[in-house]
């Protein structure tokens, strides 16, 4: 029992009773205390995810204008490509005068024509646009004045186009187209070389807002969550000393303030508990001095009413013995020289006189078995359950039963209340056999686990009566029967006396039964022997 409970001499009553409430002002909620502090770096990671975005879009820009500029390098190449094609396909048809050099000519002009058209859609200045016009229309002044003518004359004679070739007129207009050309592919790569810088760029601007964003998003998570787990733990940490202070018994211990609200109110509920609980611990205390009181009166009240029980039961025979005597000696006496009437007042008196010796004897039984010695040995149980058999032969003849018990273990038990226990069983399976067909009693073991614990479970199985569900409890109760006098002779002690043992040895006992097929009792002892006190009280046999 704990030590009585007293307040230091500096925590008054009013004190104790009162919660602490440290601090003044607000106090944010935990949500709040935890949240808070992680906006900043969340923000940021918002800032840095958008300058990401914005640094993708405008880097999809810069490589969608990198891509234009060199679709445009390969239309200024091609159209440059596409005239060399038409020149050479002329002078060739010129020299040769082999229709077959037209065919390259009249490919390379639609090819150059349809490069004009995608480069007209694909060009970004007006410059470009001018540059591109002044171009095709070179190349068809080039066409209609000395292309052409000079095709035409090589029809009539090979010396009239060589001096249409001599004036030199195509060769100066495709040069010149050339020349813009040139110029329009020198701006080209400007753009491009421009556009190819402003993507780097963009990129390394990027790479470099993300990594500086993340790493300094990361130590601001990092200092947040260590001030708010510090701050949170330094809290949790005072809360669970105190409430060890409080569970030791320091009762006029108080709880430190918190700066989260909830932790502050749990704290203060924990004032009002220790405030509480040193009231209760100081009823429970004068409580707990009454409760031993009792129970010291109600052991030994109760050490009294089985002495009482057993000496009553041992010293009650004496007199029954006496009144069974001359009672049977008037019987022997008088029989027949008194009326009728006194013989059945005689007879019923001799009944009666039976009756309550029996009645005595199972009362001393059940009062022994209570207090029987409890030391426990090896206890050879096939041996046990012969002797039984011995002791009641004359009911197994007279019921004509067979006892069979094979391979039954060697146990640590207490051999008078295994004893006790078995030979009840067996007995009640003689007694309530079925008149129909002759007793059969199996004894049986096996060790399994019951209840949590390695046990012993002996089976007493019969053939005889058996007993209706709603009966399965009701039987282990004292004096409690199921039969009249008439039916079957006992005292209705016997299951009481065989759970009472069972309990003893720190075992159970139950039934399995089905009316007009038999039952079967189950004893279950542990493997363990139970380590039973000595019993100072018990009753001593008298004379």
């Amino acid at each position: 029992m704990a030590a009585p409970v007293s307040l230091p001499p500096d925590v008054s009553p009013a004190v104790r009773s009162a919660p602490v409430r440290s601090g003044s002002g607000p106090r944010p909620t935990l949500r709040a205390f935890l949240l808070r502090p992680f906006l900043l770096p969340f923000a940021l990671l918002l800032g840095v995810g958008g300058a990401v975005v914005l640094g993708v879009n405008r880097n999809e820009q810069q490589l969608q204008l990198v891509s234009d500029a060199q679709a445009r390098m390969l239309l200024l190449n091609d159209l440059n490509t596409q005239i060399s094609v038409m020149e050479n396909g002329e002078r060739g048809f010129v020299i040769t005068g082999d229709p077959d050099f037209l065919a390259p000519y009249r490919e390379g002009e639609a090819a150059f024509q349809a490069a004009v058209f995608a480069l007209h859609d694909l060009s970004v200045t007006d410059l470009q646009r001018t540059n591109l016009a002044r171009v095709q229309a070179l190349v068809v002044r080039w066409q209609e004045d000395a292309a052409r003518p000079e095709m035409a004359a090589r029809s009539e004679s090979l010396a009239r186009a060589a001096r249409l070739v001599k004036q030199g007129e195509g060769r100066d207009l495709l040069n010149d187209a050339r020349d813009i050309m040139a110029g329009m592919r020198t701006n080209e790569s400007a753009r491009l070389s421009a556009a190819t810088v402003a993507s780097q760029t963009t990129l390394t601007t990027v790479r470099g807002l993300t990594v500086s964003g993340l790493l300094l998003s990361l130590l601001l998570l990092l200092l947040t969550a260590y001030r708010v787990t510090r701050t949170v733990t330094r809290s949790l940490t005072d809360l669970n000393t105190g409430a060890s202070d409080i569970a030791a018994g320091q009762y006029h211990r108080r709880m430190p303030p918190s700066p989260v609200r909830e932790l502050a109110q749990l704290g203060e509920q924990f004032n009002v508990m220790a405030a509480a609980v040193q009231d209760r611990a100081q009823a429970l205390q004068e409580s707990a001095e009454a409760l031993r009181a009792s129970n010291a009166h109600l052991e030994r009240s109760n050490r009294e009413l089985e002495q009482f029980a057993y000496v009553a039961s041992h010293d009650l025979q004496e007199p029954l013995r006496t009144i069974g005597s001359y009672t049977e000696l008037l019987a022997r006496r008088y029989q027949g020289q008194l009326d009728e009437r006194a013989d059945q007042y005689i007879a019923f008196t001799t009944s009666a006189t039976q009756r309550m010796k029996t009645l005595i004897q199972d009362l001393l039984a059940y009062s022994r078995v209570r207090k029987a010695p409890r030391a426990t040995q090896p206890v050879d149980t096939a041996a046990l359950v012969r002797d039984i058999t011995a002791d009641l032969e004359q009911q197994i003849l007279g019921a004509q039963a067979q006892v069979s018990a094979p391979n039954l273990p060697v146990i640590t038990s207490s051999p008078e209340l295994l004893r006790h226990a078995l030979q009840n069983l067996i007995g009640n399976a003689l007694k309530f056999r079925d008149p129909a067909r002759p007793a059969c009693v199996q004894v049986s073991a096996e060790r399994t686990r019951h209840a949590g614990q390695d046990c012993w479970v002996f089976h007493v199985q019969d053939n005889g009566i058996g007993i209706a569900p709603e009966y399965h409890e009701r039987i282990f109760g004292v004096f409690q029967r199921l039969h009249g006098m008439d039916e079957y002779p006992g005292s209705g002690i016997g299951l009481a006396v065989t759970r009472s043992a069972a309990e003893q040895l720190g075992g159970q006992l139950w039934v399995d039964s089905t009316p007009g097929q038999g039952s079967t009792f189950h004893l279950a002892l542990p493997t363990a022997a139970p380590a039973f006190p000595p019993d100072p009280a018990a009753p001593q046999e008298t004379a």
